[in-house]
């Protein structure tokens, strides 16, 4: 072996030895401004062990059978060590790239991901993407990208996988929760353009609004829904945050602000040593009764505004336990590179003390969806030809025709011919193995037909906020 004599004496040192040395040297120096002392006892431990990560790392570049990449290596021991503090934590290696990417337009799946007990896990599909239309669904965890496993990948390496060019396809292996089968999918990027928020009149004159993200027009499309329900004198309002993963915080305390009563607290940060608190703000608004909507695929900004509601009795929260993914990051632009590092600096509390990262928001009623079985039924009846043919003949308002069917007069020729068929449509699909509930056949044919308002009317949860709108509606009476 080589030897190299650098000016120590009459010492001779390895180039490996000499390596370990210097990067010692730099790791302690690079650590020092942020108040390392050598009087400090968990220091010495720290200082240890960098010791001991340059020995190693000497040890890979004289021995390894093949030549590393030092960058690769250590960017390789900057993502672990980021991994385990949070899974949000994480490495940037371009700063520039990292903030084009988050500017909401890319070639991607329209889903939302996240690591969950050590497990890449789909948080939210978006309405309508590629990722929904594939089946994929809020609680998946991803095994397998591309066939490379995702056990060892940092949050950011698995989204620069999943991203790409419009029109490739990238093939998913997922595992759903009591299924231990592994589902592979292949799913085609798109071009991901998601509206933030959408509106409409249902029922009996109540007020939906659904926000799919929080982003800087949010509350103001929420300011001209209000103008509308206003004019057409509404109820009540449903606030569906259902599949919402998040977005501006800023968005978030607007839109709490829109319900909740100036100078209320909306959520507080608590980092190490600082807390902030974040209040309702502008002018008390007009009151209607509210029902908010969540699930398992609502997140961050979503959970604020429905913890916020909870807790000062606002309205009523229905649903499923939503995500918990409330904290807040920093970015660190790195000195002299073009890289910088994420960092957890503070968790999100409901005005309660509830820390939404660890527990996320509990429903105030539970309100089942489909279960797992009847949402892979749904699936299945995707595009099925014989719900086209049954709309076919029965016209695109077959779900109106039905519900005047069930009321209609035993003497209404018509209305049992309609029935029949009906019947007929269920009894063939059970045929096939596709066996669900009347409420889930016509939840399939509302997302078939031209009306959008169908799919509203006939989703079982907004069907049970509609409901229980009435009994808040009593209730208010009565008081």
């Amino acid at each position: 072996m080589k030897f190299l004599t650098i000016g120590f004496g009459n010492s001779r040192i390895s180039p490996g030895t000499c390596f370990r040395l210097l990067l010692s040297v730099f790791l302690i120096c690079a650590f020092l401004p942020f108040g390392w002392s050598s009087e400090e006892t968990s220091d010495d431990i720290l200082v240890e062990n960098l010791a001991l990560f340059s020995e190693i790392l000497a040890y890979i570049k004289q021995a390894h059978l093949e030549t590393p990449d030092s960058k690769e290596l250590i960017e390789g021991a900057i993502n672990g060590m980021l991994r385990k503090l949070d899974p949000y934590s994480q490495f940037i290696p371009d700063i520039a790239e990292f903030r084009t990417q988050n500017r909401g337009k890319y070639g991607g799946l329209g889903m939302l991901i996240g690591i969950r007990e050590d497990m890449l896990t789909v948080v939210t599909p978006f309405k309508g993407s590629p990722a929904a239309l594939a089946g994929l669904q809020s609680g998946d965890v991803i095994s397998h990208i591309e066939g490379e496993s995702t056990a060892v990948m940092t949050l950011n390496e698995a989204v620069d996988q999943l991203r790409g060019e419009p029109g490739t396809p990238v093939s998913i292996t997922v595992v759903r929760q009591n299924d231990n089968r592994p589902v592979e999918v292949t799913v085609t990027r798109e071009v991901i353009r998601i509206p933030s928020v959408e509106q409409d009149i249902i029922g009996e004159n109540i007020g939906y609004i659904k926000i799919n993200q929080f982003l800087d027009t949010t509350a103001n499309d929420v300011d001209n829904a209000f103008v509308d329900f206003k004019a057409q004198d509404v109820r009540g309002v449903i606030l569906d945050l259902r599949l919402n993963p998040g977005g501006l915080l800023t968005s978030a305390v607007d839109i709490a602000s829109d319900f909740l009563t100036p100078g209320q607290l909306v959520v507080y940060s608590k980092g190490i040593e600082t807390r902030e608190n974040f209040k309702a703000e502008g002018v008390k608004r007009e009151y209607f009764p509210l029902i908010v909507l969540v699930d398992g695929g609502s997140a961050s900004a979503s959970e604020i505004v429905a913890g916020a509601i909870k807790d000062h009795g606002r309205g009523l929260v229905m649903g499923n336990k939503t995500f918990g993914k409330a904290s807040v990051q920093r970015v660190f632009p790195l000195s002299n590179s073009k890289a910088a590092v994420k960092l957890t600096v503070a968790s999100y509390f409901t005005p309660n003390g509830v820390n939404i990262d660890k527990v996320g928001i509990i429903p105030d009623v539970e309100s089942a969806w489909f279960s797992r079985s009847e949402r892979q039924m749904q699936l299945k009846l995707r595009d099925h030809e014989k719900l086209k043919t049954f709309m076919e003949e029965n016209g695109d308002d077959v779900l109106a025709q039905l519900a005047a069917a069930s009321h209609a007069s035993r003497d209404d020729r018509q209305a049992a011919k309609l029935l029949r068929s009906y019947q007929r449509l269920s009894d063939a699909l059970t045929e096939e193995q596709i066996i669900l509930s009347d409420i889930g056949i016509k939840y399939a044919l509302a997302q078939i037909t031209e009306n959008s308002r169908d799919e509203l009317e006939h989703d079982p949860q907004i069907v049970a906020a509609m409901e229980q709108l009435k009994v808040l509606e009593l209730f208010a009476k009565e008081n």
